[in-house]
């Protein structure tokens, strides 16, 4: 059953609703994972307020991946898939017409127009190799829910995933601002990336890094899920001993009013 912050009737219906739509999502393209090598294996739909997303698993006989099925408030889908087996489970979608990189206004299904004609992925503004830029997201209008973030690095002229997190069951949005640019400065630092310059969109989150001072009135311990808690506690403890001016020349913030949506954006708006 979906993992969520119950309330009432009404909203145990909705989430209902959500999970059977992300489910139905699933069972429509097991067919043609199944084809492509890859079988369904765990299985979690997470939701609160208007947002879902389902993660599933995928286990493969030479490679494995993970797949994630979104739904927003208006009914728009998209599924991502993860992991180094990510080209494969596009390709294996993509011979049944369904477009991963897109966002649609019905559910996937097997293809009935040309590939020229289905809609479109977001487009992604431009940048300038070496450029990485994080981004929050997280689910629903309440200050506490299921939040994640990720790392675009801009190579050969192109936008990239280089870094995911995981889905942390309570998390905020300005802390998972302010995480998504601590975990990239680890990365950088045990030498997993490089970069030229790394952009956050989030004043908030650029502030409580350059200071080394987290301003919240959140009881993190209390309010959020341990796992989340523990991803704050190494941040505090990290910025407290790093070389903070070192990386606050390396830190800037993304314009969205000049440069376009940030590319580590989960279009979730």
């Amino acid at each position: 059953m979906i993992e969520s912050m119950g309330e009432g009737a009404e909203s145990r219906a909705h989430r209902g609703a959500v999970e059977r739509t992300l489910r139905g999502e699933i069972a429509r393209i097991e067919g043609a994972l199944a084809q492509g090598g890859f079988l369904l294996g765990a299985i979690r739909v997470l939701d609160e307020g208007s947002w879902g997303r389902l993660d599933a698993e995928l286990e493969g006989t030479e490679q494995s991946g993970k797949l994630q099925i979104h739904l927003n408030s208006k009914g728009l889908v998209r599924i991502v898939p993860q992991g180094s087996a990510a080209r494969s489970i596009a390709q294996a979608l993509g011979t049944v017409g369904i477009d991963c990189a897109a966002t649609t206004n019905r559910p996937a299904t097997r293809a009935t127009t040309s590939p020229a004609t289905r809609a479109p992925s977001r487009p992604l503004a431009r940048g300038s190799d070496g450029e990485l830029v994080v981004d929050c997201s997280k689910f629903g209008q309440s200050l506490i829910g299921p939040t994640e973030w990720r790392g675009m690095l801009h190579q050969a002229g192109a936008w990239r995933e280089v870094f995911h997190s995981p889905c942390f069951e309570r998390g905020h949005n300005n802390l998972g601002e302010f995480l998504a640019i601590v975990d990239a400065a680890r990365r950088i630092e045990r030498g997993e990336l490089a970069c030229t310059s790394l952009l956050s969109d989030s004043r908030t989150a650029i502030s409580w890094f350059t200071k080394g001072r987290i301003r919240t009135s959140i009881a993190v311990n209390e309010a959020c899920d341990p796992l989340f808690a523990r991803e704050f506690s190494g941040a505090q403890q990290w910025l407290a001993s790093c070389d903070r001016a070192k990386w606050s020349q390396l830190l800037s913030h993304w314009s969205v009013k000049s440069r376009g949506e940030n590319p580590a954006d989960f279009g979730r708006k």
